[in-house]
């Protein structure tokens, strides 16, 4: 079978908005007329893990704090989406592409392994800043909640200075669960380690071999800890090709210098 592009955006049922209402848990099964089209892949065997599982001191798990569960209620959509200032969330345009999608949109950073749904924390992050098409890239502003902003809380991501280059180590930070095994999975933040394969993969974009599925979309694409730029972003996740479990499958992202050059454009 050919490998097929596929985007990398799950559509599950979400109820509500404002950040009163927290999101429902529901089974992540895509609907049949996106299931074939819209979709990232799991790369061979599943080998992410929870990022409750990394060690507490670690730059990856402290990485991972500015990463958070994007609930889109205005479209009944979830991605991934992640700091990159105090009040500013990167997601991509295929999540989030006018200030009507934004309508309602709310990010928990700590939507995580052993948090209770009660008890997780969801930041307004309604304002719509800009939108990026060709990048497939959308910046949020995030309001502040009892007094303190997002950033100030978990931390930011800083993109790399310099686009990444092949074999070298890398890892996503995403919401997801392996819903295909299991539907009635939770998508919490988990920890997908991978390498580059091509970082000419096409214009402004990279591939790597790290597990994603639908609803990891606006994930970020980070330096592993022997790369170059270690633990900077190097991509934004948005694309799989290929077929789920398959050896020969693997995910794409935009590029650093790409991701960069738009942030500048609105002062990031």
């Amino acid at each position: 079978m050919s490998l097929k592009i596929v985007r990398a955006f799950l559509v599950v049922g979400l109820t509500g908005c404002g950040v009163a209402e927290l999101p429902s848990d529901v089974p992540n099964a895509e609907p049949e007329s996106l299931a074939s089209t819209e979709s990232p892949v799991i790369v061979g065997s599943v080998n992410w893990s929870s990022v409750t599982s990394l060690s507490s001191t670690s730059t990856e798990r402290t990485r991972s704090k500015a990463v958070g569960y994007l609930s889109i209620p205005a479209v009944g959509s979830r991605c991934t989406a992640w700091l990159v200032g105090t009040d500013k969330v990167v997601t991509n345009n295929h999540c989030i592409g006018s200030s009507a999608d934004a309508v309602g949109a709310k990010v928990s950073f700590n939507y995580e392994d052993g948090v209770a749904s009660t008890s997780r924390i969801w930041y307004d992050c309604s304002v719509f800043v800009k939108t990026w098409t060709a990048e497939d890239m959308t910046v949020l502003t995030c309001k502040a909640l009892n007094g303190y902003l997002p950033g100030q809380v978990y931390g930011k991501l800083t993109v790399a200075p310099s686009n990444a280059v092949n074999s070298s180590a890398m890892y996503v930070i995403h919401q997801n669960c392996d819903y295909n095994a299991t539907p009635s999975c939770v998508p919490t933040k988990k920890y997908s380690p991978g390498s580059v394969l091509n970082t000419n993969w096409s214009s402004n974009e990279l591939s790597y071999n790290a597990d994603t599925l639908g609803g990891s979309s606006g994930s970020p694409v980070l330096a592993g800890a022997s790369a170059a730029n270690a633990h900077y972003v190097i991509g934004l996740h948005h694309v799989g090709v290929g077929s789920n479990y398959s050896s020969t499958a693997y995910n794409t992202g935009v590029e650093a210098s790409a991701i960069k050059a738009r942030l500048a454009e609105v002062g990031l």
